[in-house]
């Protein structure tokens, strides 16, 4: 009798123990959606006034290429805000301009594309695989002017990419 009572015990935990695995295994789970990278640095004032003004994102693509983005919180309208990407940190420039454009103020919160789907760069004449990896291994900062006509007139400044955890 004790043993029909083990047996039975045994038979009632294995049955448990697949109820649960079958229900685990069911047909309508979805896959995980593919998960990309990004990060986001900040854009503050100036370099010893913390206020966050800006930021700019990296991400990676599914097809493995990357978007670079500069966002200002507040603009001004009908202004081109020139802003550049330098070598190095805040801290200790280089002579090195990675970017030189502009972003165009609209008088609130204004974005602009920096990198667009870049899944490769030219050095020394070779074309050269670039991906997300490759790209938070540049060692720079993002420094944005109010005008043109008015180059020392700092509004963002920020280490990006490599330079933020120097």
């Amino acid at each position: 009798m004790l043993t029909i009572k083990k047996h039975a015990l045994k038979m009632g935990a294995l049955a448990l123990a697949m109820g649960f695995t079958f229900a685990a295994c069911s047909d309508d789970d979805e896959p995980a959606a593919p998960q990309f990278r990004s990060k986001e640095y900040k854009l503050t004032k100036s370099a010893t006034d913390a206020a966050q003004v800006g930021t700019i994102t990296l991400t990676e693509n599914a097809d493995s290429s990357v978007n670079l983005a500069i966002t200002l919180k507040a603009s001004t309208k009908d202004t081109k805000h020139p802003f550049f990407l330098i070598g190095g940190t805040v801290a200790t420039p280089t002579t090195d301009t990675l970017v030189r454009d502009s972003i165009a103020g609209n008088g609130a919160e204004a974005t602009k594309i920096i990198w667009n789907k870049v899944d490769s760069i030219t050095v020394g004449g070779q074309k050269q695989k670039f991906r997300y990896d490759d790209a938070v291994k540049i060692n720079a900062f993002s420094k944005v002017f109010f005008s043109a006509s008015k180059k020392d007139s700092v509004i963002a400044i920020g280490n990006i990419l490599k330079s933020v955890a120097q």
